[in-house]
């Protein structure tokens, strides 16, 4: 299926790595040119190496997402280097570091990262006829996980957040939307630390799928090109799980 996606101009925040880097690839395979930011520069040339034999550029700079006025400096700088912003995904996330660590980095990170990458780039979006932003959430933030998490939290309120915007942002054109991954492993994160140093909780979360498998994260980055796109002009103001089934509630 043609996305219609050639030639769009899309913004990841945190694409040198787990989902953000698949949805780098995944909008880049599709046609349209990418931007994505990073804390290292090792992990950005690395990334952006691999994305070299794609229909779309790939380019990424370094941006601490915590830090808000770096992070709307990077967003004017990348709709400046791409003429413009079509699709942007808020992905960045602080972890699930304990105690009140934890906490603020969750509320900066993952929250108010998100918070100020749609305040500054939701106008440049309009500006340009249109578009979408697809913030990444989490199941941990629709149901308890065990105990009381800074993670599930801010997961919650990110959903939240997304379909308070998207209310005011479809006036302008903008489509906004959540996913919410269950499960996903890769290598290099946190399911395939959990599979190395505790096989046993690894494969009772496995069984826990249908599928007897997790998720990967390209399977994530399809679910984010498509409501990128053209193709899901009348999504707006949703979460969709990809979670291959693991959670068991039924959305209303």
């Amino acid at each position: 299926m043609d996305l219609g996606l050639k030639g769009r101009r899309a913004l990841v925040t945190g694409g040198s790595r787990g989902i953000g880097f698949a949805t780098v690839r995944k909008l880049a395979s599709e046609g349209a040119n990418v931007r994505f930011c990073a804390r290292t520069q090792s992990d950005i040339d690395r990334a952006v190496d691999a994305c070299r034999d794609l229909p779309g550029q790939v380019t990424g700079g370094a941006c601490n997402v915590s830090d808000s006025e770096s992070l709307a400096q990077f967003i004017l700088e990348t709709a400046d280097m791409l003429d413009g912003l079509d699709i942007v995904v808020p992905n960045v996330s602080g972890g699930a570091t304990p105690g009140q660590a934890g906490w603020q980095s969750a509320v900066q990170t993952d929250l108010m990262g998100t918070v100020t990458t749609c305040e500054v780039a939701l106008p440049l979006i309009a500006d340009t006829g249109g578009g979408a932003i697809t913030v990444i959430s989490s199941i941990s933030g629709l149901e308890q996980t065990g105990g009381v998490s800074a993670y599930g939290t801010v997961k919650s309120a990110l959903i939240s957040y997304a379909a308070q915007l998207s209310e005011t942002a479809v006036t302008q054109h903008v489509r906004v939307n959540s996913v919410s991954p269950g499960p996903i492993y890769i290598e290099d994160g946190f399911w395939g630390q959990v599979k190395r140093q505790n096989p046993e909780m690894y494969n009772a979360v496995e069984a826990r799928h249908g599928s007897a498998r997790l998720g990967t994260a390209d399977e994530v980055a399809n679910v984010v090109a498509f409501l990128s796109s053209e193709a899901a002009s009348w999504v707006t103001g949703t979460n969709v799980k990809v979670d291959g089934g693991f959670t068991k509630g039924i959305q209303f």
